[in-house]
C-alpha cells in the first residue's frame, strides 16, 4: 500500500498533528523529513493511502501552517509533491 508524508517547518505542529491522527486511530509515525522532498530539514508525519483524506481533514481543520505539501515516494525513491 502507498505510504504519504506531509512535513511540517515546526516540529511542535508536526507532533500536534501526529497526536491528532492518533487520536482518530490512524496509524501513522514521525520521520525525519526525507532529503529529496527538497523542503528543507525538519519533521513528517507518515500515513497510508487510505487514511489520507481523514489527514488532509485535520490539517485544514488543525490551521497547521507549518505543513508543506503531501508527498510520496516514487518507485526510484524520490519524493514527489501530490
Amino acid at each position: 500500500m502507498r505510504e504519504f508524508f506531509i512535513p511540517f517547518r515546526s516540529r511542535s505542529e508536526a507532533i500536534r498533528f501526529y497526536e491528532a491522527l492518533i487520536g482518530y486511530g490512524v496509524t501513522c509515525k514521525i520521520i525525519n523529513t526525507p532529503s529529496s522532498a527538497k523542503v528543507g530539514c525538519g519533521l513528517s508525519v507518515k500515513l497510508f493511502a487510505r487514511d489520507m483524506q481523514l489527514a488532509r481533514t485535520v490539517l485544514t481543520r488543525g490551521r497547521y501552517q507549518s505543513a508543506v505539501g503531501v508527498f510520496y515516494f516514487s518507485q526510484n525513491g524520490t519524493a514527489i509533491r501530490v
